[in-house]
């Protein structure tokens, strides 16, 4: 493989200027044609190829977007990130994507260094530590600095474009579906109570419930979900679950499939799993899609609209969710 050479070689091989030669392969109209023919052939004779990082640094630009995700564990945050890559991968910015695992100490380290020039612009869903300390400071600093998305897990106070899911109604209205098919006592469990997903999603519960029937809310580790919705169903205080999350869900399904109350249709379930997984369950679980491809990819085109086009109003966006029934309800 031939060794790359640097511009200065390259100049010094043509006997003219740097100068001259980055013009030429820019295209410049201070060049001649048959210079411009002669540099570019001797570019590609000697493998000579643009340093990026100082062009980068020349132009101020870097052309690249940081996507910064509490985990891709996750089966709808792996669907944003894809939806958000099919859209970059087709314009002239790459991505650098930073997993923070819910970690406060991650995410402000990772917006700190992705903001120091290392990107134009950041898109985030901000980690479970974050909301739970209510520390944004990291983030409002690039509200005059770069462009700032974030997606599904957004913070209000901070001024920026967003993209969210509808977590209230998606959850208000598969409640209402449970209550119209019949069920009188509806539970719902969740992992993710300290997040404002899981927050809102609580809320939508509690409205559809209202003087309707009593609210059982059972929040906390699937261990403890498992427990709890254990006793519940031995003493048939329940006809109905609600999970809010995907171990939640899980959670409830496994309880559901060791009482033997799934199959006969004495309790019904909906919650949040991927499609791989409810699908492949026996019986099959009704789920809350969040369409998590179109998330991405509309955070993607907004982000990139932003870029193209630094002022104007910030903007939210708000992708519906649809019960995708099966089986158990």
């Amino acid at each position: 493989m031939k060794k790359n050479i640097t511009i200065k070689e390259l100049s010094k091989i043509l006997e003219v200027s740097i100068s001259t030669v980055s013009k030429a392969l820019n295209d410049s109209y201070e060049i001649s044609d048959s210079t411009k023919q002669r540099i570019k052939a001797a570019a590609k004779l000697y493998n000579y190829k643009p340093n990026k990082l100082a062009v980068n640094l020349k132009s101020g630009k870097t052309n690249t977007i940081g996507v910064v995700l509490p985990s891709i564990k996750n089966f709808f945050m792996s669907r944003v990130l894809r939806g958000i890559d099919s859209v970059i991968a087709k314009s002239q910015y790459n991505i650098i994507i930073s997993i923070t695992n819910e970690s406060f100490e991650k995410e402000v380290q990772s917006v700190q260094t992705l903001s120091n020039g290392l990107v134009d612009a950041i898109i985030i869903a901000v980690s479970e530590e974050t909301q739970i300390k209510q520390d944004f400071s990291h983030l409002t600093a690039l509200e005059d600095d770069i462009p700032l998305l974030m997606v599904d897990r957004i913070v209000n106070s901070i001024n920026c474009d967003k993209v969210l899911v509808d977590d209230y109604n998606a959850v208000f209205n598969a409640v209402n579906e449970l209550i119209f098919e019949g069920r009188k006592s509806i539970a719902l469990v969740s992992s993710i109570n300290n997040l404002n997903v899981g927050k809102l999603r609580t809320k939508g519960y509690q409205a559809a419930i209202r003087n309707k029937q009593d609210t059982i809310i059972v929040e906390g580790s699937e261990e403890h979900l498992e427990k709890e919705l254990s006793s519940l169903v031995e003493l048939n205080k329940i006809d109905a679950i609600m999970a809010l999350d995907q171990e939640s869900s899980l959670a409830a399904y496994r309880v559901g499939k060791k009482k033997e109350v799934l199959t006969n249709k004495n309790i019904a379930i909906i919650g949040y799993a991927s499609r791989v997984i409810s699908e492949h369950l026996t019986p099959k679980l009704t789920t809350i899609d969040q369409h998590g491809k179109k998330v991405g990819i509309t955070s993607a085109k907004l982000l990139l609209k932003r870029l193209d086009k630094f002022d104007g109003e910030f903007e939210s966006i708000i992708i519906n969710s649809t019960v995708q029934k099966r089986f158990t309800s």
